[in-house]
């Protein structure tokens, strides 16, 4: 007979942030029906509005939009909760699924919309969309969330609106990026800790690309690779930043005083080739992600327009290739609306794709061809309330434990 343990270990943990109802805890039984195969198990409460999620180690990381500690203010908040554990047996902890809130602090600025972290897990970045600022806090090993030792306010003195929508850390931990929404601008920081924050490169982007998020893949102990996509042009960008250092006995050392960054390529969300859309706001591309043994990219699509199911289109990777690094595949339906954010499962295959439908309020799982990298059934489905067209009220983030 099988024990509680080995019936988790069976099983899959998932984490949203869900507008309406806050931290909402998941369980995915791949061998139940798609109907069945998706369970809630646990809410907690994270602010008004949570918009991110971000784990590290046996920590959970969100970020609320605003009102944070209270409706007085219009800061959002940074909040952490760590993975209860269900039992002390020999070998890894094992985990219910359950969370209990450790700290939370101000953001520094209104419109939170994502927490990343880095520098060994040392530094905690917030970015705030709608107050043009971007924070940095000191991290304990216990998830305590310092008060901020930069906020970098963008709309200080400046007559151009800029809106910092990702601020995210390369493999290393010791780079930072910042896309710029409004700006159409990327910004570089080299992060030595969270007391030694330094801007060392901004690139411009062409005017309407709506950067958005980026997310990155190691490619050797001095290359990495930074993928780009941009919500109102529709595009995925390819950099190298050459000069990193990704090698595990490089972990402990200062960053290099700087990194050279290097436009790869422009490729389409919507189809093959490198064609931008102009700034309509009728596709907005979304989020990306890249499997773990690299082969295989993708990115969501938006349509604000259609009722039909939204996508993700699907790429190979070819990184011997600088023009044509992104391969177009194809396209696969999210099965519902507004795919604000999807993720790969952590396994070493990444067997499953988890999206976020923030309209239709749904959790969406389906399987992935490791070879092929296409995407397959649907192998699992859960409603979290009724469509939604304001935005407001569904899931924003859904992220799967590490274990």
């Amino acid at each position: 007979m099988l024990g509680a343990g080995n019936l988790l270990r069976m099983m899959h943990t998932l984490y949203v942030a869900h507008q309406s109802r806050g931290i909402i805890t998941l369980t995915f039984d791949p061998c139940k029906p798609p109907s069945s195969s998706i369970q809630i198990e646990n809410t907690v409460q994270a602010g008004y509005l949570p918009q991110w999620l971000t784990l590290h180690g046996d920590y959970v990381y969100s970020m609320s939009r605003t009102q944070f500690p209270d409706e007085s203010s219009t800061s959002a908040g940074i909040f952490a909760f760590e993975k209860a554990e269900l039992s002390k047996e020999t070998g890894p902890p094992i985990h219910d699924g359950n969370l209990i809130f450790v700290s939370n602090t101000s953001s520094n600025g209104l419109g939170g919309v994502y927490c990343g972290i880095g520098n060994n897990g040392q530094t905690i970045s917030a970015a705030n969309i709608n107050g043009g600022t971007v924070s940095i806090h000191p991290l304990s090993e216990k998830g305590q969330i310092g008060e901020a030792t930069y906020v970098f306010n963008y709309n200080h003195d400046s007559e151009v609106q800029h809106n910092p929508h990702q601020a995210a850390f390369d493999p290393s931990g010791k780079w930072m990026l910042v896309p710029d929404r409004s700006a159409d601008l990327l910004r570089v920081y080299r992060v030595a800790g969270p007391n030694n924050v330094t801007q060392v490169h901004v690139v411009k982007l062409p005017h309407g690309t709506g950067c958005r998020h980026v997310t990155f893949r190691a490619f050797s102990p001095t290359r990495t690779f930074a993928y780009l996509v941009s919500e109102n042009d529709n595009t995925v960008r390819v950099f190298a930043l050459d000069g990193v250092e990704n090698a595990p006995e490089c972990s402990s050392n200062p960053p290099s005083d700087k990194i050279e960054v290097k436009l790869l390529q422009t490729a389409s969300t919507l189809g093959p080739g490198s064609n931008r859309t102009p700034p309509a706001r009728v596709h907005l591309a979304a989020e990306v992600a890249i499997s773990n043994d690299g082969r295989h990219f993708y990115a969501s699509n938006r349509d604000t327009k259609s009722a039909a199911s939204d996508t993700i289109a699907i790429y190979s990777v070819h990184p011997e290739s600088e023009s044509q690094h992104l391969e177009y595949l194809g396209q696969s339906e999210t099965h519902g609306k507004i795919p604000r954010h999807f993720s790969l499962s952590p396994d070493p295959g990444n067997r499953y794709l988890a999206v976020a439908n923030q309209v239709s309020n749904t959790i969406m799982i389906m399987r992935r061809d490791t070879d092929t990298g296409l995407i397959g059934d649907l192998v699992g489905e859960i409603s979290l309330g009724d469509f939604d067209k304001t935005t407001k009220k569904g899931p924003v983030a859904v992220v799967w434990s590490s274990e």
